[in-house]
Formats: C-alpha cells, structure tokens, sequence
C-alpha cells in the first residue's frame, strides 16, 4: 500500500506542467486580462483616430471637385476653374458586368463586409511579412472612397503621420460610410469620383475618352480594362501603356471567371480580344482662358494637382480689359451679323446638336504687357462652349494691310526714308495675283468707299493711308528677300516662303502671339517683343491653407534687336500719323489717354474675309483679329474694313488697360534728325509750300502748309528742295533759281533789312509754325502763295505804290 502511494506521488511529479488543468484554467485567465487590457489599450490608443474620422462631414460624400479660384492681377475673382473631365452618372446606368468586374478586381468581399475586409487584411499582414516589405494592400472599395472623398492624405502629411496611422483614420470613416449609405449607393459615388487615368475622371469620362461610347455599352473586355487600371491609372492608361492595360485586363478578367462572373470561354474569348481604343473625351464647360490656366498649372504642379483643386491662382490678367475685349467683341460681331449685306452663318442661328460644324463670324483678341511677358486678356473665341478651338493658340490667318509696318520697316532699314517716293497708280493685277488674275489690283487698303491715286506720294503718305499699288512697288524697291529677312527678325514665320510680290500686301498666315509680338517691336525701339513661348498667365499659386506651392521665377532675357531704332522711330511716328490722319483715322477719338502715345493700325485682306488691329505703347500691345476659321474666302460682307469690325474692339480693351498700363513718349534715338519736307513733294519744304484743304468746319477750301517735320537717319536727310511750289527746278548756294513763274530778274536785297515800306512783300516771310492738331499755318501772308493755287486762288488786296522819286544825285 506504502508502495503504490508512492509510485502515484511519482507519477503526478512526473505529469507534465501543461497538461494539468490549472495552468490552461490559469492561462485562459491571464489571456482575458491581457487581451481585455490590449482591447482597451488599442480603443484608448484609437479614440483620437476615431475622433479624426467622426469630424468628416458624410453629407458631402458626393461633393465632387473643390474648385479652384482664378484671381487677376489685382486679387480680383474673374472665374472658378474646374479642371476635372467629369461626368456624373446614376447607378442605373452603370452595368452589371462592370460592378462585377469592379468587385471581382477591387473588393471580392464587397457585398459581405462592413468597410473593412478582415480576411484581406490578415492575408495582406502575412504576404508582407513573408517578403519583408510591402507589396500588397487590404483597401476595399468603401475604404478607397474614403480617401478620395476626404482629404485625409494631406492632414497625415501636415501632421507627419506615417501611413499606417492614416489608414486607421481610413478604417473608421469606411465603417461610418458603410452604416449611412447602402452598397448601390457607395459604388455609386467610387465610380464616378475616382481618377482613371489620361485626365479621366468618372466612369463616363473614361468610358468615353479610353473606348468613344457610354458606360452601358462596354464589353466584358473594356469593363476589365477600365477597372485593370485603377491601381495605377498612370501607368496603366491604355493611352499611355497599352501593353500594360491588356495584361491588368487580362487579370481582371481571371479573377472574375475565379468569382463566377464569367463563363471560362468567355476568358479565352476576351483575352484574345486587341485593345481597341476610340477617344471622344467630354469638353469641359469652361473658357479659352480658363484652359490656358488649367494647362500653365498642369505644366508647374502636374495632373494630380490640377485634379485636387482647392487653388487660388494668381494670373497676370487684368480684369477690366479681360471683360472688355470679351464683351465689345461679342458685340462687334453682331453688329457684323445683322447687316443686311451679311450673307453667311449666324452665331444666332446655330445649334450644336446639329452635328455641323460652327462656320459663323469669330474673332480674338490678345492683350500682353510686352516688357514682362504677362497676359493681360485672352479670348480665343466667340463661344468656347460651341467652338474650344483657340485661335490664339492654334489659329493663323493672313494679315492683310496689317503687314505694312513690316514690310515698310524693311525698306527704312536698306536706306529709304519717310520722305522717298513711290508712285501710286493703277497696278495690273497680273503683277501680283491676288484676289484674281485679271483687272486692276484693288485699292481696299484705305478702307473708304472711293479711294483715289495720287501719283507720286511720299512713303509717309502711301504707310500712313494704306495704299496698296504704292505698297507693292515699295516692297519691289526693297527687295522680296530683304522683307522676308526684316519679318522673320521680328518674329513673323516667313523664313521659308515664296518670294512673290503678294507677300507685300499680307498674304502669309501669322499667328495671332506671332503678330503681337512683332507690332510690339516698334514701342520697344526696336527689340522683339516676348516670343509665344515666353508669354505667360499665372504669377502664383497659393493652396487651400493659403501657402504659396508655386511662383514663376523672373527670367531676364535679351535678344538682338529686330529692327535698328532709327527705323522703328521712323515706322512708329507714321503709325500714329495712321491713327491721326490715316486708315485708321478716327481712333485717337475713341481713347481715353489723351494724348495717345503709341501708335497702331487696321488690316483687311483683299477678300474682306479678314480683318486685323494691332497697336502699342510702350507698356502693351494689343490685337484684334476677325473672321472664318474655314478658309472658304467668302468676305465677311462687301467691304467688311478693320476700322468697323476691329478697331473698335482695340480701343476699348486699350482704354480699360489705360488707368494700370498708361504709355510714355517715344522719343526719337540719336540716330534720327528731323527735317521740314513738303507732305506733296517729299522733298525739303521751303517758305512756298502750302497746300488747298476744304475746312471742315465751314466746307469752304482753304490754304494750309504743306510742311512737316521728318524724321530721317542721320546721313539721309540732304534733300533738294521743293520743285512745285516754289517753281524751282535746282536749288543753289545762292538761292531759288530758274524761276518759270515770273518773267523777270529777281532783286537781290544789298543788307538784311529793307527800308522803307515793302508793297510788294519782298522781305523773306518767317518760317511755318505747328499748329495743335499737327497741321500748319503760317504767320504772314505773301503775295507767292497764289503762285500754285490753280482755280482756287486767293484774292489779296495791297496798296498801290507810292510814286518813286529819283533824285538828279
């Protein structure tokens, strides 16, 4: 008996610790303490993460885009921008075999978790230990939703969270989504609100922009594609990686044969299917300028930023000239539009669902500062929402007459001068082939209902009214290639064009930036102006907190100049004769700055299908452009001129710059000296030179000075005088001689003063004086003015001379 108690005393030592009761009762115990303590550790540990989750709005699920501010240069709101190619869309028209494929590639366990997928998140734990890094991830759909409905990356990041932290964050907001909103109704929101790739945002504008057709319409095939990209939508794009997209479709298209959806022949069929893709993406409803904006962001923050949205951005643009150019264009063009000799399209009259293209009147208008480069107003077009195309930024269209400074400038350069003549007479139209073949060339530069030849006239005379025969003879004295050379330094595209004598009168398209550009060149003496590139919109970006994420550095560029400064002194000071007495007469009276100080002029070509105005200070230049974006030649109407279509646009957009970009006068260089010409002869203008002009104000003729200051390049300005009004053929060192007009030998006074009373008005008259509105007039009246008066001669009463008395000594 001793025996057998002590072998059981043995054997109970002998029992191992784990398998008597107490140690599992005991250890069931510590576990329920420990795992009760790491329950209210983790919950502790939790509430702030918690709390962070709680505060998200969930009424605002579906708010789609934050949108971005435009501000103008004076911080000023002009617009809000939004950037997303979106298009919303009901479940109802999403397809099954889309959720299936969603579901099947995203979140196989959609319809059974509530926001989180326990399982996946244990089997994402294991993968990830298992290769000792991460490479796989656990979100579900409700879980994704929520990251990109709220910002939560970007209150991790401020916070210097890792990500694990903000996935905490991320798991209860999916919790609370899951209680508040149905499972139809949360795949409803994903698909519309997350990013596809390609600028896609929406199931319906990817559907569109990958494969041209309605979500209800995709394949099996596209259905996978679509949703193969959604881990990388970058890098996946079919656009942008098309071997990459097929072979995520392809998984996407197993994983839904795994979960039942599809039959296994229909995997073979699919798989062996091409990517086929047909791109028609929506248009946004926006602007041209907006997209100029969205584009400059794009190129700084990239994509991604420009879909977030929430920006303020800070462009160069004024306001006040921005809603000028936009509205006095819209009204220039209907103003075209309801002539009754208006015989094309109305903007009226069309319908966009009409699937015809928009061919009514257009128009653009750009306005740069051209000493920084910054856009001061940008309109591209008549309607963006009906015609996205930019003309600005792809459009090109002849100049017309607005070539003229260009083509003058080429022949001032070679050594002509304001003052050489040119002959302006009937031109057969077979010398330059434009507008027909035959007849004589038009003469539509002047923009009047009759213009009228001259003869010879002074090259002041043919820039300053446009003519248009003297103008091409001009070109030919200049040299076809000189013009093109002359262009092409001021940034016109005319390096490789033909030499033919139809380019003097505009007949190469320009760019509306290229034109701008290049008028700048006179109110800079004669430097470039910013090329295309260099034009720019935004100053600064600033983010939703208010930090500033971007800036535009300021470069500092210099470039040979264009044009040397004599000659563009000598184009500007007949660019503002233009706007003074001109083809553009009339301008200086619809501006505010008073006096105007920078010069312009109007273009028209010779269908009338075009009509242009580009004018300067020496802040800003501004175009105007109207006119078909088809090249059908038909004319706008019978003589459609820049002076009704464009220049009233020019001026009101000049006038709102006014008060913030008011211009300074350009002086003339050292290089130029003036000189008084006769305006009639274009030669050195003597005491004789008057000229009969009818007197607005009574309608009766009346005698004026014909001379005006030139400006000439030193070295060119010694100039015979005056042969018709002073009858001289010759000048010499002693004065006027061969004198046809007066049959006698002239009387050469012996000293500076005559004594004695002069009858016959033998002491030398005083020089003519400028009057205020440019004109002449002179002090005293002398008997020679009625020497060339012709018909209209002026009756001059003097007294009758005294007896003379000679003396016998």
């Amino acid at each position: 008996m001793a025996t057998r108690d002590k072998t059981g005393r043995n054997n109970f030592r002998r029992r191992r610790f784990y398998r008597r009761k107490g140690f599992w009762i005991g250890l069931f115990l510590i576990s329920i303490i420990a795992g009760c303590a790491g329950w209210v550790g983790f919950v502790e540990y939790c509430k702030p993460f918690r709390a962070r989750a709680e505060a998200y709005d969930l009424e605002r699920i579906n708010d789609i885009e934050v949108p971005s501010l435009i501000l103008d240069r004076n911080n000023k709101e002009i617009g809000r921008i939004f950037v997303q190619n979106r298009s919303v869309i009901p479940f109802a028209k999403i397809p099954a075999r889309l959720i299936k494929a969603l579901e099947a590639g995203e979140d196989s366990r959609f319809r059974s978790h509530d926001g989180i997928d326990y399982i996946g998140v244990l089997r994402a734990v294991k993968s990830n230990l298992s290769a000792g890094e991460r490479n796989q991830g656990a979100s579900t759909i409700t879980q994704q939703l929520a990251r990109n409905a709220y910002p939560l990356k970007e209150e991790s990041k401020q916070l210097g969270e890792s990500d694990y932290k903000r996935k905490i964050v991320e798991a209860f907001l999916a919790l609370r989504i899951e209680k508040r909103y149905s499972k139809d109704q949360i795949l409803e929101f994903y698909l519309n609100r997350i990013y596809f790739g390609s600028g896609y945002h929406g199931i319906r504008s990817a559907s569109l922009g990958y494969f041209g057709k309605e979500p209800e319409d995709l394949s099996i095939d596209e259905c996978a594609s679509i949703v193969g990209l959604i881990k990388n939508p970058t890098g996946l794009s079919p656009l942008n990686n098309p071997e990459g997209n097929r072979k995520s479709r392809d998984h996407v298209l197993d994983r839904m044969r795994e979960e039942g959806s599809i039959t296994v022949d229909e995997v073979v069929r699919c798989r062996s299917l091409p990517l086929k893709l047909d791109p028609r993406p929506l248009q946004r409803g926006t602007s041209h300028l907006y997209e100029r904006v969205a584009d400059e962001i794009r190129q700084v923050l990239g994509e991604d930023a420009l879909a977030a949205g929430g920006f303020k951005i800070h462009t160069t643009i004024l306001s006040e000239a921005q809603t000028a150019a936009q509205e006095t264009l819209q009204k220039s063009l209907a103003a075209a539009e309801a002539r009754p000799d208006y015989a094309n399209p109305k903007y009226s009259d069309y319908r966009k669902n009409s699937g015809k293209p928009a061919e009514y009147l257009q128009g653009a208008v750009l306005l740069v500062d051209h000493q920084t480069g910054d856009v001061l107003a940008h309109v591209g077009g008549r309607d963006y929402a009906q015609v996205p195309f930019d003309f600005i930024e792809m459009g090109r269209r002849p100049l017309g007459t607005a070539f003229f400074p260009f083509l003058y400038a080429a022949g001032l350069s070679g050594g002509m001068t304001p003052a050489t003549l040119v002959t302006d007479e009937q031109m057969d139209n077979r010398a330059v082939m434009i507008g027909g073949r035959e007849g004589v060339l038009g003469e539509w530069g002047m923009e009047i209902g009759s213009p009228k030849y001259e003869g010879q006239i002074p090259v002041r005379r043919a820039l300053e009214t446009s003519k248009i025969a003297a103008s091409v003879r001009f070109g030919q004295q200049a040299g076809l290639g000189r013009i093109a050379e002359t262009s092409v330094a001021m940034g016109l595209p005319m390096k490789n064009v033909e030499l033919l004598p139809r380019m003097c009168l505009g007949w190469e398209s320009v760019s509306m930036k290229e034109a701008v550009r290049a008028i700048s060149t006179f109110g800079r003496a004669g430097d470039p102006g910013p090329t295309p590139g260099e034009l720019h919109y935004c100053e600064w970006i600033e983010s939703s907190s208010g930090a500033s994420i971007w800036q535009r550095p300021r470069a500092t560029k210099s470039a040979a100049p264009a044009i040397d400064s004599a000659t563009s002194f000598q184009i500007h000071s007949m660019l503002a004769g233009s706007l003074a007495r001109g083809s553009s007469a009339g301008a200086l009276q619809g501006l505010i700055e008073r006096p105007f100080l920078g010069g312009g002029k109007g273009g028209t070509t010779s269908d009338f299908a075009d009509t242009w105005f580009l004018g300067y200070n020496t802040r800003i230049a501004c175009g105007v452009w109207t006119g078909f974006l088809q090249n059908s030649g038909r004319p706008i109407y019978p003589g459609a001129f820049s002076r009704d279509l464009s220049m009233p646009v020019w001026q009101a957009v000049m006038n709102a710059a006014a008060p913030s970009f008011g211009g300074e006068e350009i002086k003339p260089p050292a290089e130029v000296i003036d000189v008084p010409v006769c305006r009639v002869s274009g030669q050195r203008a003597t005491q004789f030179c008057y000229e009969m002009v009818e007197d607005p104000a009574t309608g009766q003729m009346r005698s004026r000075s014909a001379s005006l200051q030139e400006y000439f390049r030193k070295g060119t300005e010694n100039l015979p005088f005056c042969p018709i009004h002073s009858g001289a053929d010759a000048v010499s060192g002693n004065g006027l001689v061969n004198v046809p007009t007066m049959d006698a030998i002239p009387v050469r006074p012996k000293a500076p003063v005559l004594l004695g009373e002069d009858p016959y008005h033998c002491e030398q008259p005083e020089m003519i004086q400028v009057s205020g509105d440019g004109g002449f007039f002179r002090r005293r009246t002398n008997v020679l003015d009625s020497l060339d008066l012709g018909e209209n001669e002026e009756q001059i009463r003097i007294p009758s001379p005294q007896r003379l008395k000679i003396g016998d000594d």
